[in-house]
């Protein structure tokens, strides 16, 4: 936990051991990691905080959710085809055989030297040997293309900033967002009894099903809207923003993006260390537990005594 509160991104940069010491064993962390995968450890830690700050009064009831894609710890060339339609033997046979070269390619000695080109990879035909969970992701407008990933939702209370939950997801496309919201929304609903007043979010939310849904738990949809759609939910989020609350909520709903920069920067959000959805998921519970220590420690701070 210390490394990802201190930006410190290496275990044995953060153990700092001296000339005359002996070396420790790195898989004592790799141990403790595995019990705390098992135990849930983190998943508590994250909840007791949210808790803490609901009873000191600090978590508004009006929140809000985006997503962001961070890349995984795994390589562009770990993507194989899903079906290998050879015979097995032929199958070891190329296994076997040296790695293609190309004088025209530039060669990486420390990965396969293999050639791509000409060849189309997606999460439809490939997955990845070192990271069967993750998918190739993009958001298509960002320009930087597709690389190896997970898609990670965040729901964020508007006063103080607090995350109300945040989990890495499979990338699904356009409805990643969306689905990973509700999942979000539904539990902070069941584990920490809490069901906010509003949400705020951008164009991308401005879907019919996604608006039915809010409407459904209650929750009154503060999202940017777009000109398209014409249906009741549509309706009901046009007339809510002639009001002054949803420009309010407009505006807290950017400052999301500022805590995905604050994690991405200081507390390792940019790229995932662990894989495995299971494993990539306790390492988000934690950077999200950082950022909410952050929060609780300066919000308290500022309470008179």
């Amino acid at each position: 936990m210390g490394g990802y509160l201190l930006g410190v991104n290496s275990e044995r940069k953060l153990v700092g051991l001296n000339l005359d010491q002996d070396a420790w064993d790195a898989s004592t962390f790799s141990q403790n990691r595995r019990r705390f995968d098992e135990s849930a450890v983190l998943e508590k830690l994250f909840d007791a905080t949210i808790k803490q700050a609901m009873a000191a009064g600090l978590v508004s009831r009006h929140v809000s959710a985006d997503g962001t894609l961070v890349r995984t710890n795994a390589r562009y060339k770990s993507f194989l085809p899903i079906e290998v339609a050879l015979d097995p033997e032929e199958y070891k046979r190329r296994l076997r055989t040296p790695d293609r070269t190309d004088d025209d390619d530039p060669q990486d000695p420390g990965n396969r030297a293999v050639n791509f080109r000409g060849e189309k990879r997606s999460n439809a035909t490939h997955r990845s040997v070192t990271d069967p969970d993750c998918r190739f992701v993009s958001k298509g407008s960002s320009g930087t293309g597709a690389y190896p990933g997970y898609m990670v939702n965040a729901v964020m209370e508007n006063r103080h900033r607090f995350l109300l939950g945040l989990g890495a997801d499979l990338f699904a496309g356009v409805t990643s967002e969306k689905r990973g919201c509700l999942a979000l929304l539904d539990r902070a609903r069941r584990r920490l009894r809490f069901t906010p007043a509003t949400l705020g979010a951008d164009k991308g939310f401005f879907h019919e099903d996604f608006i039915t849904a809010m409407l459904a738990r209650n929750i009154e949809p503060d999202i940017a809207v777009e000109p398209r759609g014409s249906a009741a939910a549509h309706a009901r989020v046009r007339m809510r923003a002639r009001g002054l609350g949803y420009r309010l909520s407009q505006r807290c709903r950017k400052l999301i993006e500022e805590v995905f920069g604050e994690a991405k920067d200081w507390h390792g959000l940019r790229r995932f260390r662990r894989r495995g959805y299971r494993r990539v998921q306790q390492e988000a519970l934690l950077i999200g537990w950082v950022l909410n220590l952050k929060r609780f420690a300066r919000a308290t701070a500022l309470q008179p005594v």
